[in-house]
This record gives C-alpha cells, structure tokens and sequence, in this order.
C-alpha cells in the first residue's frame, strides 16, 4: 500500500510533539480523564498495537507489546534522541511499515470489527489527523488541516465496514481517540 498519506499526517503530529515539554504533560485535553501525558500513552499504544496486528494479521499469538507507563515520560523525551516526537515517530514508522507491507483488501480485526486494511489505513489517517486537532487544541493552538485532508477524513469517519449502528458509532468515538476500545 502507498502510506504518503498517513506520512504526512504522522509528519504533521510530530511536529506538534516536538514542541512539549514535560510541564506541558498535566495539561487537559478535551477527552475525557485524559492529560497530554495519557493522550500521548494512547497514541503509542494504539499504533504500536494496530502495527502488531497488521504485521501478524495470520499468526494468533501476537508478540507482547512494550507498554510504557506514564513514569516513564520523564525520561522519554531524552531516551530517544529527541523530544516527545522521536519515540512517536518510531512507533508511526512501524506502523507505516505494516501497512506498507500489507494487500489492502487482506481483512484483519481492528477495534473490535473485522474490516480490510484499505479500510482500516483510511481510519488511522483520520485518527492521526484527529489526533493532531486534539493535541492542538489541548496546547492552546488552532490546528486546520488541508482541505484535502479534511475531506478524506469526513469520508473514512462516515464509512463503516459494519451494519451494527451502536458499534459503527463505538468504533467512531474508538477512532476519534474519544474512547477505549473494549
């Protein structure tokens, strides 16, 4: 699969990364029971675990993955050669790798629901995009991505590879980083 995309998009949220500090971490986000510190947990967590289960779409034991807690954020910024932005990057690489190295019509269970990659890659671009709003907003900025993008990611948000309504909004708010997948 082309990933430009959501390389750009990873791009984009890096940049935003770069620029937090560890005083920034306690700040409030707009999502629920979640700082800066948390968001950014998630968003490790979820790319390195959407990367794990692309890449072992047909193995059923899928490697742990590294978690990270949240006292290791003192330490983050330095450990990996940079600021916030280095280990998020190393974890949108991996990702991209996986999805690069995918068919886009192989079906792998993503948050719950069984849905082809293709799919699946037009979601993560809305889900980074939407991440980078969120940080944004909780950094007191005003982010706006291209009209291009936005367009793309109104159309991934209003596609569903699923008929349940109550679990087309679930996965929605899941993608939207409003809620934990169960």
């Amino acid at each position: 699969m082309d990933v430009s995309t959501l390389h750009a998009a990873n791009e984009e949220l890096a940049e935003w990364l770069s620029e937090l500090t560890p005083g920034d971490l306690k700040q409030e986000t707009a999502l629920p029971d979640q700082d800066i510190g948390d968001f950014y947990l998630r968003i490790i967590e979820r790319d390195t675990n959407l990367a794990t289960t692309i890449a072992h779409e047909t193995v059923n034991d899928r490697p742990p993955v590294n978690a990270m807690s949240r006292s290791d954020l003192d330490v983050s910024p330095n450990l990996y050669g940079g600021g916030f932005e280095s280990l998020y990057r190393k974890t949108a690489r991996q990702l991209e790798n996986a999805f690069e190295s995918a068919n886009s019509e192989t079906v792998c269970r993503v948050d719950g629901s069984d849905m082809a990659l293709g799919a699946a890659y037009e979601q993560q671009i809305a889900d980074t995009v939407i991440r980078t709003w969120d940080l944004g907003n909780a950094m007191g900025f005003t982010y706006r991505p291209a009209d291009d993008v936005a367009r793309r990611v109104l159309a991934a948000l209003q596609e569903s590879p699923d008929n349940d309504a109550d679990r087309v909004w679930e996965n929605a708010l899941t993608f939207a980083t409003r809620v934990r997948s169960t």
